[in-house]
């Protein structure tokens, strides 16, 4: 038994669909309100079983979990309800995979026993995670890593909440890069910037968090720079202002992002886009290389992650332990199953540098 809890959110219901898809289950759904989730999703998921859960109440979490062998957890906003869930589960003896992430398990561990919790399972932190590591396995040696990675479209109250919580928390090192360790304060934020693949100009703010840190541990790099690209005006005065005004009043804070994101992506196709560039050895050769990945919309595909990473569970592809997604070994079996999936993402290596990609856009307009 596979028990969903937020099942018919959105990013719920895209991991029942791609469970579904790999005949995986029964799957137990989960939500305040089932007959409300039953009602608009038993015509796709004829044979789940729909059942009250309260995130936010222990008793009624713990009768959900009993039972199960694995609970997803696409509850959100993650950084009140991972902790709360994954200890439960550890109460009844159940593996858990979170489709979010607390931002204090780097910190503050859980003791899992025997048992498995996979958290960071969605788009990002993730997937953007696992790309760098994916393409790097077409190198001999990773010397230095370039990223960058933006998403536009609808934000929810949750979503922002989450953004927030963790671009905002104080375990984050400021406006770091990798140089053979952690450095912090010596990149800056850019602005006015056209990338390649990226539909209009951006500004760029240095990122640099838990997962980061474990891609330039697991590639063994000794240089790596990694920015998040933000598109529109609002967007960004919005974050400009969230430091302060986050924590004076964190709900008007959370909707004036999704506010500002409504407005700047108004009348625009979404995306999600994640540019790799890696600089390394292959057959005795130095190479400069650059993966691209694209997908139209962020929340189907985070939910499409999160039923992999809960499959990868299932089928052994993860050891006992407390795991950020990007620590899981096998990188190929999540990205082959990828591609068995209904998700409209392309992927491309270029055989050049992001710097070259960019001369050459410009040489075609």
């Amino acid at each position: 038994m596979i028990g969903i809890i937020g099942g018919y959110g959105e990013v719920g219901h895209h991991a029942c669909l791609t469970l579904q898809q790999y005949g995986m289950g029964p799957l137990k759904i989960g939500g305040r309100n089932p007959e409300k989730g039953k009602a608009r999703q038993s015509d796709v998921l004829p044979d789940a079983i729909w059942e009250q859960v309260d995130v936010e109440d222990d008793e009624s979490l713990s009768g959900f979990i009993a039972g199960c062998d694995l609970v997803l957890n696409c509850a959100a906003p993650s950084h009140r309800y991972s902790r709360r869930i994954a200890r439960i589960c550890l109460q009844h003896h159940v593996n858990m995979v979170d489709a979010g992430i607390d931002n204090d398990y780097h910190s503050n561990p859980l003791e899992t026993g025997d048992n498995i919790i996979v958290y960071a399972a969605g788009a990002t932190p993730g997937f953007s995670g696992l790309f760098p590591l994916w393409f790097g396995q077409q190198f001999d040696k990773v010397h230095s890593l370039l990223s960058y990675y933006g998403t536009s479209g609808q934000l929810s109250k949750a979503g922002a909440e989450d953004y927030l919580e963790g671009s905002l928390h104080s375990g984050n090192v400021p406006r770091a890069a990798w140089r053979n360790g952690i450095v912090p304060n010596v990149l800056s934020r850019k602005s006015g910037i056209e990338l390649p693949f990226f539909p209009g100009e951006v500004t760029l703010f240095p990122l640099f968090d838990d997962e980061t840190h474990l891609v330039a541990q697991r590639l063994g790099l000794e240089n790596g720079t990694w920015y998040a690209a933000v598109e529109g005006e609002k967007s960004i005065a919005a974050l400009d202002s969230a430091s302060f005004e986050y924590k004076a009043n964190p709900q008007a804070m959370i909707e004036k992002l999704c506010f500002a994101v409504e407005m700047d992506t108004l009348g625009r196709s979404p995306y999600f886009i994640l540019m790799v560039q890696l600089t390394g050895e292959a057959e005795g050769q130095e190479k400069t290389q650059t993966a691209v990945f694209e997908v139209g919309e962020i929340i189907p595909f985070c939910g499409k992650m999160a039923a992999i990473i809960t499959k990868a569970a299932l089928d052994g592809k993860v050891k006992p332990g407390l795991h950020h997604t990007v620590s899981l070994e096998d990188i190929s079996y999540v990205m082959d199953h990828l591609e068995k999936t209904d998700s409209t993402h392309s992927i491309q290596v270029i055989d050049h540098s992001i710097e070259e990609l960019s001369v050459e856009e410009e040489g075609t307009l």
